[in-house]
């Protein structure tokens, strides 16, 4: 007769239930780490192939947020020149309104136009003074987007490690 069949039925039941529960905390120990957390950049669907090592997620993390501060200050650039186009505009309605009305035997109000029409094309001037450099800006950020998008976006990374870049270490 063995052990088990002498215990009492309650020890018995206590008896397997410790054993399988050193079973399975035996086999927990040797079961495999959990898989680590991946993420995507940018807008695109995961691409597959490797994960990113750090240096280029930090690299990507980095360009991402060059694109982010050229698309402000772009922006902000833009409405700018949207701005000073719309004043071009009604300054000229006003100059062409103004030179239907104009007295041209009043030697003043002549004068006085004039200087209107010089304040009105310093600002013509100024104003593509500024569109170029715009235009240069918006090429700029197209290549830098156009960068990111053939090395970064969809590629695949460790959220471990992205949170590390975001902390700064």
């Amino acid at each position: 007769m063995s052990f088990v069949t002498l215990l009492h039925p309650m020890a018995r039941r206590l008896a397997v239930l410790a054993a399988t529960g050193l079973v399975l905390a035996a086999a927990s120990l040797h079961a495999a780490p959990p898989k680590p957390r991946e993420g995507t950049l940018g807008s695109g669907k995961a691409a597959g192939g490797p994960i990113m090592s750090m240096a280029q997620l930090r690299a990507c993390v980095a360009q991402q947020a060059r694109i982010q501060t050229q698309d402000d200050d772009t922006r902000k650039t833009q409405q700018q020149l949207t701005t000073d186009r719309a004043a071009i505009d009604s300054g000229a309605a006003a100059l062409k309104e103004g030179m239907a009305t104009l007295d041209r035997t009043n030697k003043e109000a002549v004068e006085a136009y004039v200087a209107q029409a010089q304040a009105h094309d310093k600002l013509i001037d100024g104003y593509q003074a500024r569109v170029s450099p715009f235009n240069a800006q918006v090429e700029a950020l197209q290549a830098e987007r156009a960068a990111f998008a053939k090395a970064c976006d969809g590629r695949r990374y460790l959220e471990d490690d992205y949170k590390d870049i975001k902390a700064g270490k």
